[in-house]
């Protein structure tokens, strides 16, 4: 209808069937549907044929053989004159050229929605192989996430038992760490035990080496709390030896 409407000849109203009553005559089985209302001429009121689909060219067809005065009656019994078909030739030719540009038109513009129309199906196309293309990656990812997630729970695994392992270790070092500490301390005690008893085994050799020079000394006779009586002899020497051993055992024991 917007072909149309540009025609100064013609109206196109819209006419809401559930708001204006029409004619029985004009009652129809299906909408939309085209009525055309002849000017000064409504007797000679048609509908659209509702067998015929309604396009451009039938639109064109019904427009144009209801419109032409000479298939009125009322004109076929009074003949039109020389300068009224003239007329009427010139108008319908000038409607017939007007109706031709419109048709370009619209075939231009057709050829334009239709070169539209490869565009937007090939960029359609485009982006259904992106989206297969991204549907590819997605799985390939998804994959590697899995393989990633997999790995990460083996390192998990490993981590854990890496840490297990260092502190079952750090516990064994502690424990070598306290016995290293009480060895040393034992250790300690050893060499202050060992240094006193080489204090001692010091003190004990200079005695003995004492009463070594002692023998060697040419001996004097010692006085005796026990009177001797005039020509008595002194004690054997293997006395004095006992008395000495005697007192190296004393020592010792102390």
């Amino acid at each position: 209808l917007d072909v149309f409407c540009s025609i100064i000849s013609f109206l196109f109203p819209e006419i809401d069937v559930s708001q204006n009553d029409l004619p029985w005559e004009f009652m129809v089985d299906r909408l939309p549907t085209v009525l055309f209302f002849p000017c000064n001429r409504k007797d000679l009121s048609v509908k659209f044929p509702e067998d015929l689909p309604i396009t451009l060219p039938n639109l064109l067809k019904f427009i144009l053989h209801h419109s032409d005065p000479a298939s009125s009656p009322q004109n076929m019994a009074n003949s039109p004159t020389k300068e009224c078909l003239q007329s009427e030739a010139v108008l319908q030719r000038g409607h017939i050229s007007h109706l031709e540009r419109e048709i370009q038109k619209l075939r231009a513009e057709i050829s334009s929605l239709q070169r539209a129309q490869v565009q937007v199906e090939s960029q359609l196309s485009s982006a259904r192989r992106d989206e297969h293309r991204l549907r590819r990656q997605q799985r390939a990812l998804e994959e590697q996430h899995s393989l990633l997630r997999a790995h990460s729970e083996q390192l998990q695994a490993l981590y854990e038992q890496k840490t297990r392992e260092l502190q079952e270790l750090a516990r064994k070092l502690q424990e070598l760490a306290d016995a290293s500490e009480n060895l040393l301390t034992e250790n300690t005690w050893l060499k202050i035990l060992v240094a006193t008893m080489e204090r001692k085994l010091e003190g004990r050799d200079g005695a003995e080496s004492l009463a070594t020079r002692k023998e060697v000394r040419p001996k004097q006779p010692e006085p005796s709390s026990t009177p001797q009586l005039p020509g008595s002899s002194p004690p054997p020497a293997n006395v004095s030896a006992t008395l000495v051993s005697e007192r190296n055992n004393e020592n010792r024991t102390d």
